[in-house]
């Protein structure tokens, strides 16, 4: 078996779809999490100058929508088909412009700016994208976003929709119920449920 190791920060974020993929597939890795204070001097030693970075056997692998296609093909939760595949791809692909769009937010240190702002990307990028994304759900017909099984997408929306609504969007439920109503029911999937249990808590 391969020896892994995960870098990110000491947080959920964009790193948590790969922890959810290590622990459903029962695989050992090294969790490695890197304090904010201490990244600048560990930045260099990434392919990008970002995180996270994946380590495979000392090889290093970096962007996220690569590093949780890789591990989800691995593991078996990248779809049953080459077409099941693409849409992971797609929908995976979907989330960059919604993410990027909180940029500016978490750069802004002015308490009553950085309420306009997030306000603003709410109401421009998050609404839209989740309308979009409710839509897309209902077309597929099952309790997943792709096929009849559970992928990668689905855990990455799992999270995403959890996080929208205790950060960004608490309206998230009344507003887009079947989106709630979904990522509830992933994070009960017991090996999910059992990550989500005994992770580091975090605030992110």
């Amino acid at each position: 078996m391969p020896t892994y190791k995960l870098y990110y920060f000491n947080i959920r974020g964009r790193a948590e779809p790969a922890r959810f993929l290590f622990h459903l597939a029962g695989v050992p890795y090294e969790d490695i999490r890197i304090e904010h204070a201490d990244w600048p001097k560990h930045k260099e030693e990434t392919p990008w100058g970002q995180l996270p970075v994946l380590e495979v056997d000392g090889k290093k692998l970096a962007q996220t929508a690569a590093i949780y296609q890789y591990l989800a093909k691995q593991f078996g939760y990248n779809g049953k088909s080459d077409w099941e595949t693409a849409q992971v791809q797609e929908l995976l692909g979907s989330t960059e412009d919604v993410f990027s769009s909180f940029g500016p937010v978490f750069r802004t240190q002015d308490e009553a700016e950085k309420k306009k702002l997030m306000e603003k990307v709410v109401a421009d990028t998050v609404i839209p994208y989740l309308t979009r994304l409710q839509k897309r759900f209902e077309a597929n017909g099952t309790d997943y976003f792709v096929g009849n099984s559970l992928t990668v997408a689905d855990l990455l929306f799992m999270g995403m929709i959890s996080n929208f609504k205790d950060k960004v969007f608490p309206e998230i439920a009344e507003k887009f119920p079947k989106l709630d109503a979904f990522a509830a029911r992933i994070s009960q999937e017991p090996k999910i449920k059992e990550w989500i249990e005994k992770r580091p808590k975090t605030d992110m």
